[in-house]
């Protein structure tokens, strides 16, 4: 397996991760506004990216965010923003660069997410269990906790080397092409890689940039066993932001408290 760090950071394709305009990153906005209202004070997000969440969460709950991201490619894409076309946010958001397996604030919070599988970019147990006591430890005793895993597919020979087209579109004089390359499976230690492809078209040109993102995966046992184990009671759990079952799904939604 390739070092996971610097694809995982974004580190070559930070500057396009937001041309993504699939529904799948955009169903989940107001099922974090939702729980989010459950909740009062300041909102803890983890592994931030570059606030496609944080961003839309604090506009619909007029709430402040702390936002604590590793990659320092994502944070700077976060700041443009807040400098550009959300600058009515300024206020609400502190981004800080920092290790969601590794952080500590003076107090604690009502409401934790971390969106979109970004939990799995820990790519060993031990550091998902580091980061889960973190929360635990920064958890209000009635606040919640709330992340999305994918579930876990079969990741055979069928899968190795398989590419798939996640959208084709043309914005700003550029035609982008985003694909993802299965590269790497481990189903003893349940970790696969692949590679988070972009195919830029413009002025007759091409280019492909592309980083290696790396996977933590689990079965549903495995991560309501080590909640459990942490002492947190799921509340809730869903197959998708839409509520179905969890065994309807393609992901694991779980809405945890202590």
């Amino acid at each position: 397996m390739e070092n996971y760090l610097s694809g995982n950071l974004y580190s070559n394709t930070a500057d396009y991760y937001d041309y993504d305009n699939r529904d799948i990153i955009k169903d989940d906005l107001d099922f974090y506004v939702e729980y989010a209202n459950k909740t009062k004070g300041t909102i803890l997000e983890l592994a931030s990216g570059t606030g496609r969440v944080s961003l839309h969460v604090a506009e619909k709950t007029s709430r402040h965010l702390e936002c604590i991201e590793l990659s320092k490619q994502m944070v700077n894409r976060f700041k443009i923003k807040l400098e550009t076309t959300h600058k009515h946010l300024r206020d609400k958001i502190n981004i800080k660069i920092g290790d969601m397996a590794d952080f500590n604030f003076e107090h604690r919070f009502n409401f934790i997410m971390i969106p979109w599988r970004a939990l799995q970019y820990l790519p060993e147990q031990e550091l998902t269990i580091k980061c889960l006591k973190c929360v635990y430890k920064h958890l209000e005793d009635k606040g919640l906790f709330v992340f999305d895993i994918f579930k876990p597919r079969k990741y055979d020979e069928t899968w190795l080397g398989k590419e798939d087209i996640s959208y084709d579109i043309t914005k700003e004089g550029k035609r982008i092409i985003r694909s993802t390359v299965n590269h790497y499976a481990d189903t003893i230690k349940k970790t696969i890689q692949y590679k988070n492809k972009y195919k830029i078209i413009e002025g007759g040109g091409e280019r492909v940039i592309e980083d290696m993102l790396t996977y933590k995966y689990y079965e549903h046992e495995d991560i309501a066993g080590i909640l459990k184990s942490l002492g947190f009671k799921i509340q809730e759990e869903y197959g998708y932001y839409d509520k179905r079952d969890i065994k309807d799904g393609d992901e694991m939604i779980f809405v945890c408290s202590k």
